[in-house]
């Protein structure tokens, strides 16, 4: 009977052998900065255990997900620019993940393969694993056109960005601020949609969001507070798609803060339980991230 001692060195050598698993290992390496950022460490974590999991079974996908969380403790996030990570880290952590895998677990995966696993099937499992993993990372960094919600937990706003690097400079310099994940999907642009303008209020530390250049001037003309940043994004303002959704805004008059959402269930609670006004249903239109 084969072990897994036997075939380890061939599962590990077969990691850095072929230009393809080099490219699968670059492809995670960029991916998993922005996955990272976007759903922190459990999240990257969990999604790894997932995906592994589904190619070679719980046991092993388990020792993946425990190689990468603990790569990641010492990682800050976020990690920066989508340059931290490097082909060489991600093929320690996979090939650390394999020197974890034990016999048991490597005959338990041969027999539901048929009783029998030589090193070059395995590898071959694994290989599509961990493209499957450069996939998923990527979607767990936001699709195309996801806007990223921050919480500012000194003010009780929210703050909205559809720029990575706008993303990622404020979780790394504002402590106070915490990214809640890409939250909706904007696929509006300047030839489709509609500008969203985008305010920063110096009083309140809070940003106000409008579609409405009417308002806009408005908001300029009598509010020095107010200070325009530009267009933040571009929106529909009716739905284009059979998956778009409303975008609720909502007034709290205390804080005279707004928030902005997607999820009914949420813009039912900041009313019924927090007391704040529901100014429009449908502030402009989104797909749910």
């Amino acid at each position: 009977m084969t072990t897994i001692e036997e075939i380890r060195p061939d599962l590990i050598r077969g990691l850095s052998d072929q230009r393809a698993d080099a490219k699968t290992q670059q492809d995670i390496a960029f991916a998993l900065d922005d996955a990272v950022t976007s759903a922190g460490k459990n999240g990257v974590a969990d999604t790894v255990g997932a995906v592994l999991s589904g190619e070679l079974g719980t046991d092993i996908g388990e020792v993946f997900e425990t190689a990468f969380a603990s790569f990641l403790v010492d990682v800050d996030v976020p990690p920066g620019n989508g340059e931290t990570f490097s082909t060489t880290e991600i093929l320690t952590v996979l090939t650390n993940a394999i020197n974890d895998i034990s016999d048991a677990q490597y005959q338990a995966l041969a027999e539901t393969n048929g009783g029998t696993l030589p090193s070059s099937d395995l590898n071959l499992m694994i290989e599509t694993a961990a493209n499957q993993l450069s996939t998923a990372l990527s979607d767990l960094a936001g699709p195309e056109g996801a806007v990223y919600r921050f919480y500012n937990s000194e003010s009780g706003a929210h703050f909205y960005t559809t720029s990575v690097e706008e993303r990622d400079d404020i979780a790394a310099n504002l402590p106070h601020m915490t990214l809640e994940g890409p939250t909706f999907i904007t696929e509006a642009s300047a030839g489709t949609g509609t500008a969203l303008h985008r305010f920063y209020n110096t009083v309140t530390d809070a940003h106000f969001f409008t579609t409405s250049e009417d308002e806009k001037d408005y908001v300029e003309a009598s509010f020095p507070q107010f200070s325009y940043e530009g267009v933040a994004m571009y929106v529909y303002t009716q739905e284009a798609g059979s998956n778009d959704q409303g975008v609720f805004r909502l007034y709290n008059e205390e804080t005279g803060t707004h928030l902005f959402t997607a999820s009914q269930a949420e813009a039912d609670t900041v009313q019924n339980i927090l007391g704040w006004k529901l100014e429009r249903p449908d502030a402009f239109f989104v797909e749910i991230a």
